[in-house]
């Protein structure tokens, strides 16, 4: 209780988060990235830090199963209800791995204590049964405030040679469902602390697989979770209602979630004195306030991943990069495979054709059990005002 007291302490002090939609810092290295003359990308298409080029979204495997099918409820929502909903707030740590490759986070020292702390590693070896635990990579404490949630997602497996931040995560997913890198393969285990207690926004595991209904959690303050994320499809459910959704989305297009160059909303804490469960943190659109909350009505978590080994030969091989893959012998290994498959005649194919070919052949996402397993009301905010009004009552709206 004392080192989550002192933990809960350090983010009040630091007072300070953004939010929004993670930016690609690099164009995509699997070749399907064009210039763009305005900073301006297609749909399903993102910008990078520079905003000079267009590669297909890091995540597209995500973004069109929660825009088309609306995850395993099949959740009906206009594209502005999307990035209203999907908005989490973030402290993101720097961690030695990566210093090393020179990641675009930001360093928080105040959270060293707990990113060395010598109990997680111990938990981690228990629990993976491995002796050899590397410093957390990544690792950050998020929040969701109300009416926010966390779609039913994978994170990306790791492999050796693909920790470039150019790889797609998309890709790195795909070669985990291909099964054909596992030579390559990087285990690791995720550690998930619970920094408030979660009246709603349940965390869920798809654990008997992706064909099955998945396991909701009950998580308290102070409990963890331990877990292998990368194999295992998970989200959050919403916190609260989406009626205390904080945001006002009347101002912004639908372009944004393809071309934020300025993400325009922080969290920051409004309160100095108190508890801190009941210390008010407010959403602020720039310097406008949109909603204030206590901190235990909102989702506050800190996550970190753990690369694990079992021998001192394999951390060897992983730390002397003598045997790590590249994205062309990724895609040469995969083009065989599509055309051992008869999905391919020849391995001459288009780049932006073979990503969505790929995310199409090998990515198993979770069913869902819906009458109607397609988010009608993506059309939502491209309809005129009388057609809107049909949809009223049906539709999450922004």
């Amino acid at each position: 209780p004392e080192d989550l007291e002192r933990w809960i302490k350090t983010i009040h002090d630091v007072g300070f988060l953004t939010g929004g939609y993670p930016r690609r810092p690099h164009p995509s290295s699997f070749g399907e990235a064009f210039p763009t003359p305005n900073g301006k990308c297609p749909f399903l298409y993102e910008v990078d830090e520079s905003g000079t080029r267009c590669s297909l979204f890091n995540h597209i495997d995500l973004i069109t199963y929660q825009i088309f099918v609306g995850g395993h409820l099949s959740l009906k929502f206009s594209v502005k209800a999307l990035m209203a909903m999907i908005t989490q707030y973030m402290i993101k740590l720097k961690t030695p791995v990566q210093e090393q490759q020179r990641y675009n986070d930001t360093t928080i020292t105040m959270f060293q204590s707990l990113m060395e702390d010598e109990r997680i590693y111990q938990a981690v070896r228990d629990f993976t049964g491995k002796p050899i635990v590397e410093a957390p990579f990544p690792a950050h404490v998020s929040i969701l405030p109300p009416g926010t949630l966390l779609h039913d997602h994978l994170d990306q497996p790791n492999f050796r040679g693909m920790d470039d931040p150019r790889v797609p995560r998309w890709l790195i997913k795909v070669m985990g469902y291909s099964g054909l890198f596992e030579r390559w393969r990087i285990h690791d285990c995720t550690f998930l602390l619970y920094l408030t207690h979660q009246k709603d926004g349940q965390f869920f595991t798809f654990a008997d697989g992706v064909y099955k209904p998945p396991t909701l959690l009950e998580s308290h303050t102070n409990d963890v979770w331990l877990g292998y994320t990368g194999d295992l499809w998970h989200g959050i459910r919403m916190v609260g209602s989406y009626a205390d959704n904080p945001y006002d989305m009347s101002d912004k297009s639908i372009s944004m979630l393809s071309n934020i160059s300025a993400n325009p909303w922080t969290m920051r804490v409004i309160d100095t004195e108190g508890p801190y469960a009941q210390r008010r943190w407010g959403v602020y659109d720039k310097d406008r306030l949109l909603r204030a909350y206590p901190f235990d009505e909102m989702r506050a978590a800190a996550q970190l991943r753990y690369r694990t080994f079992a021998t001192q030969e394999e951390f060897e091989v992983y730390k002397s990069h003598t045997d790590d893959l590249t994205v062309e012998k990724v895609v040469d290994v995969l083009t065989d495979d599509l055309v051992q498959r008869g999905r391919l005649k020849s391995k001459d194919i288009d780049r932006d054709a073979l990503a969505k070919l790929l995310v199409s052949e090998y990515i198993r996402f979770p069913r869902t059990n819906a009458t109607i397993p397609l988010n009608y009301c993506l059309v939502y905010d491209f309809l005129p005002a009388f057609a809107q009004k049909l949809l009223q009552g049906k539709c999450m709206t922004a």
